[in-house]
């Protein structure tokens, strides 16, 4: 049947099928434009954004096979705990009595003064001149322990350790490193490394400087310990 313009029910039904067609398909490609775009975006940013994954000196790890240095570090860990509740006790109590606990809250009160690599070259300056150095043999102690009396270089990185979680560095962010210097091949020396953005930063008790672990060939890393465990690091292939 013909209408008043020449057009039969059935032709303006397939017009108005043929034109909702056209705008689904229309549609459809604006969606995929709109994905492909997204994905473009994606790719972008992950290929310009700086890499956070990186391993202190560039090297990887595998699990320590050492009993005895797992243990160790369980117990140490536990030790810690002990000694973050203590901190956060005379934080609330001036006179908690506890001179140790003190001195930490004063230490990490005069780094946050800064922010950055600042905070941890103030931090890192705050406890080397806080513990009197001894070539005496000192075990693994806990912070507090370790704040209060002469100490080796295991003294002074596990104050640094606890000092740096208390300025808010993330567990990830923070490890203690076992390592052999050049210099003193025969000696195993321990350090904390702190990620500041995209690089691993030493804090060694023989220097206020703080260095790149990536830049610093002047040692070999030995093993590392953190808040996942005990690891080992891979030896260094020369020239790779």
């Amino acid at each position: 049947m013909k209408t008043q313009n020449g057009w039969s029910d059935d032709e303006r039904l397939g017009e108005r099928l043929r034109v909702e067609n056209a705008s689904a398909i229309v549609t459809r490609a604006l969606q995929g434009l709109a994905m492909k775009l997204a994905c473009a975006v994606a790719i972008m940013t992950l290929v310009l954004t700086p890499a956070h994954a990186v391993e202190p000196f560039g090297a990887a790890t595998t699990p320590s096979q050492s009993a005895g240095l797992i243990t160790l570090w369980l117990d140490l860990q536990t030790e810690l705990a002990k000694d973050e509740v203590e901190i956060a006790h005379c934080r609330i109590d001036a006179n908690c009595g506890s001179a140790a606990a003190q001195r930490f809250i004063e230490i990490i009160d005069e780094a946050r003064r800064y922010s950055g690599r600042p905070m941890i070259g103030h931090l890192n300056r705050g406890i080397n001149g806080a513990i009197q150095s001894t070539t005496a043999i000192v075990p693994w102690l806990p912070p507090l322990a370790a704040l209060s009396q002469p100490g080796d270089c295991k003294s002074y990185a596990i104050v640094k350790y606890l000092a740096l979680g208390e300025l808010g560095i993330a567990a990830s962010d923070r490890r203690l490193v076992m390592l052999r210097g050049a210099s003193r091949p025969s000696e195993i020396h321990l350090v904390v490394l702190v990620r500041d953005n995209d690089r691993w930063i030493i804090l060694d008790n023989r220097t206020l400087t703080l260095v790149d672990s990536i830049a610093a060939n002047q040692y070999e890393p030995l093993i590392e310990f953190d808040a996942n465990g005990v690891r080992d690091f891979r030896p260094r292939i020369e020239g790779g």
